[in-house]
């Protein structure tokens, strides 16, 4: 007669158990075993939202450094020269300066012969822009003032002196450059137009002090084969005079834009004479046109 089998009851229920407590035990661990990502969210826009559009912000103008409508400039050339010529007001009406004259024994004055010559100018100085079309530059310059004689001194020998030769004369050639040399500090006034990206011109006007520091001329000389040679502490004319002066400028700026090539032709007017007015000598009123040529830095 065949037994039944039989299992075991405790241990039937342990199987049908683990199954459930290890899912349960998974569940627990699961989250602290995958790996974090971080997860790009785009959001469309929905149907009653407007879809974003572009704003224009136009920035607003920054103001500009001072010192960029600042500029340094440096000009020089060659100048022609003159006086004006009036009569010594210590000379009396009718009666001649003090020598020296054309000849021995003429009342000729020299000085009434002098003719143009040429002299030089330079300038440093420091410009100022005043808006768009005005300008306003001073500084330190050089100024030489020049006036030419080129003449025949006739001496005449009477007969008694040269036996057998009436009225024997001799001549001399007489070549003579008189100057007058200044220091100036000019101040001016500009107005420009620009015609392109690169040029301007414009008008110059203005005035400047000029401190006479020495020169050469035949005044205070016996006769007019000698010059003088006048220094600033020992001279016979104004130390200070004040002049007047107009003239134009062309600028060109270069790449980079710091820097132009500058045109200054300038006509300068003495309106102080320069010999004191109570002085024996010509009142002259020195005068002349200079072609200026030179650079400006424009500072940043």
């Amino acid at each position: 007669m065949d037994q039944p089998t039989f299992q075991s009851a405790p241990t039937t229920a342990a199987a049908s158990i683990a199954p459930a407590i290890e899912s349960r035990l998974n569940q627990r661990a699961a989250p602290a075993l995958l790996p974090t990502r971080l997860v790009a969210v785009q959001l469309g826009a929905g149907p009653g939202l407007p879809a974003p559009q572009p704003v224009t912000i136009a920035p607003s103008p920054l103001p500009l450094p001072f010192a960029s409508h600042w500029a340094v400039q440096v000009v020089a050339g060659p100048a022609l020269t003159y006086r004006a010529l009036n009569m010594a007001a210590g000379a009396g009406a009718g009666t001649s300066p003090s020598p020296p004259y054309l000849t021995t024994n003429t009342s000729t004055p020299v000085a009434t012969l002098e003719r143009p010559a040429l002299g030089s100018a330079a300038q440093i100085t420091v410009r100022r822009t005043l808006g768009s079309r005005w300008s306003l530059s001073a500084g330190l310059g050089y100024a030489e003032y020049a006036s030419a004689l080129a003449l025949q001194q006739v001496h005449t020998t009477p007969t008694s002196v040269v036996a057998n030769r009436p009225n024997f004369a001799d001549s001399t050639g007489i070549h003579r450059r008189d100057t007058y040399r200044f220091v100036t500090v000019p101040v001016r006034v500009g107005y420009g137009w620009t015609l392109s990206g690169r040029w301007r011109v414009g008008l110059l006007a203005g005035a400047e002090a000029a401190v006479y520091v020495g020169g050469s001329s035949t005044e205070g000389s016996p006769c007019a084969c000698q010059s003088q040679t006048w220094s600033f502490a020992n001279n016979p004319y104004r130390r200070l005079s004040v002049g007047a002066s107009l003239g134009a400028e062309a600028r060109y700026r270069l790449a980079g834009g710091r820097w132009e090539l500058l045109a200054q032709p300038t006509a300068t007017y003495l309106l102080t004479s320069l010999a004191p007015a109570a002085s024996a000598y010509y009142q002259r009123h020195l005068f002349g046109g200079a072609a200026l040529l030179g650079v400006a830095f424009n500072l940043p």
